[in-house]
């Protein structure tokens, strides 16, 4: 594992979790994307920063996709 990057969001009230990641072999090439399932060995520490308001997740019907409803506010994060 050689970076791990992303967010844990609430949808629909449930955690999910949406994480990239970059993988080397090796022969030296490196892969990366979405990270769906990973086995590690023989660690890997993971450092998370949490916040006292849950990032929520919404459909957004122009990109079909859950984003973060970034309109709300949250502990002084947006005016």
């Amino acid at each position: 594992m050689i970076s791990l990057i992303g967010d844990v969001g609430l949808v629909d009230g449930a955690p999910q979790v949406h994480a990239h990641g970059a993988v080397g072999s090796p022969d030296g090439q490196v892969r990366g994307g979405h990270m769906l399932e990973a086995i590690v060995w023989p660690t890997l520490e993971l450092f998370f920063t949490a916040y006292r308001t849950p990032l929520t997740k919404t459909h957004d019907a122009e990109t079909s996709l859950s984003l973060f409803d970034l309109t709300e506010k949250r502990d002084g994060l947006n005016p």
